[in-house]
């Protein structure tokens, strides 16, 4: 099994839940992250102080697939997130061999 993890815009979450549906993933675990760029950077004023504000908000998705669905549903992903503007710098998908999974209800394991 694989564990495929991407960083998104939050704007493409209900995008990317629809197409792991349509692709037949079963399962998302989604998590609101703050994300460091580059490309966005300015000062505020926090508390009196002057501070550079050079981070985003972003969702971590992470999705766990069998081996031979992976390369696909990592294209699909990229697909429906890449938007081609300036900000995609901080969208990352990256995979992770999982050796096994239990589940917690029943304690079935899979390799």
């Amino acid at each position: 099994m694989r564990l495929i993890t991407a960083i998104i815009r939050p704007a493409k979450l209900d995008t990317v839940h629809r197409a792991l549906a349509a692709f037949g993933a079963t399962g998302l675990t989604a998590t609101e992250i703050f994300a460091a760029t580059l490309w966005n950077r300015h000062l505020e004023v926090y508390r009196g102080a002057v501070m550079v504000a050079d981070t985003v908000a972003r969702i971590r998705i992470e999705v766990l697939v069998e081996t031979p669905d992976c390369q696909d549903l990592a294209e699909l992903l990229h697909r429906v997130c890449a938007t081609g503007r300036g900000g995609d710098d901080t969208f990352e998908l990256w995979v992770t061999s999982v050796d096994t999974v239990i589940r917690i209800r029943s304690g079935e394991h899979s390799v």
